[in-house]
């Protein structure tokens, strides 16, 4: 457990050490992403045979901030970097924490693993898609911060 614990602490102190996320003046235009949390609608399964939604007591979560991706994917919060530029995007270095919940572990499994897969995303009608090429991965909706 305590090789456990000391491979999360030292991979969320590099997230903090080698900062190598940017957001370009393009995504700061019509179809901003950043600065919003975003509420998962569906994911991609992981094995891609069906399309997921939360329950309603589970609503996975995703915040694009200076360059850092984080928020809920449903037990585990997860962190890391990103890089947007125009309708790119590529995480990097995605840690998560790993408790293990009774539910819901499916649709978590999902939500991380679009993660390493997404190269691409459109907003549409106020729904940010994550996407791999053409191939919608994810909907998320607006929740705005105050």
């Amino acid at each position: 457990m305590k090789v456990i614990v000391s491979v999360i602490l030292l991979s969320l102190g590099s997230l903090f050490l080698f900062p190598s996320c940017s957001v370009s003046a393009a995504a700061k235009g019509k179809g901003d992403i950043t600065a919003k949390e975003w509420i998962l609608v569906s994911v991609k399964s992981k094995d891609g045979l069906s399309n997921l939604t939360p329950s309603n007591d589970s609503y996975p979560t995703l915040l694009i901030s200076e360059g850092r991706a984080s928020g809920s994917a449903g037990c585990n919060r997860f962190m890391g970097s990103v890089t947007v530029d125009g309708n790119s995007l590529k995480f990097d270095k995605m840690a998560t924490t790993m408790m293990l919940c009774q539910d819901g572990m499916d649709l978590e499994e999902a939500v991380l693993n679009i993660f390493g897969q997404a190269n691409s995303y459109t907003v549409e009608k106020g729904n940010l898609l994550l996407k791999k090429d053409a191939e919608v991965l994810a909907v998320f909706k607006s929740n705005k911060i105050k």
